[in-house]
């Protein structure tokens, strides 16, 4: 298990002396890596692409699946497999979570 302190050099944070398990970035500062800057602007474009895509869909006709070129088939199935993939890694995150939150 991978644990971290926060750095003395980070004065604006509160420093507690409680160990952070599995946690790349655990003060959130800085503009690269898993830091909330980094994390916020991640959410904002993931946000604008699903409006263009959605924006896309109006226009052409086409479903979102349909314009990156999956339309059945085995298609599908890669499309499946990386839905369940990205749900078993958030339950894993939250896992995770629950068992820090909890010590």
């Amino acid at each position: 298990m991978v644990s971290t302190k926060p750095q003395p050099s980070d004065s604006n944070i509160p420093s507690t002396g409680k160990t952070v398990g599995l946690n790349v970035n655990p003060t959130g500062a800085g503009v690269f890596g898993f830091s909330n800057f980094a994390e916020t602007w991640n959410g904002r474009m993931a946000m604008i692409g699903l409006v263009a895509g959605f924006a896309n869909e109006v226009l052409t006709g086409k479903g979102i699946l349909a314009q990156v070129g999956i339309t059945g088939g085995i298609s599908v199935l890669f499309a499946l497999f990386f839905t369940g993939f990205t749900v078993a890694t958030l339950l894993g995150y939250y896992a995770v979570k629950a068992t820090r939150d909890a010590e």
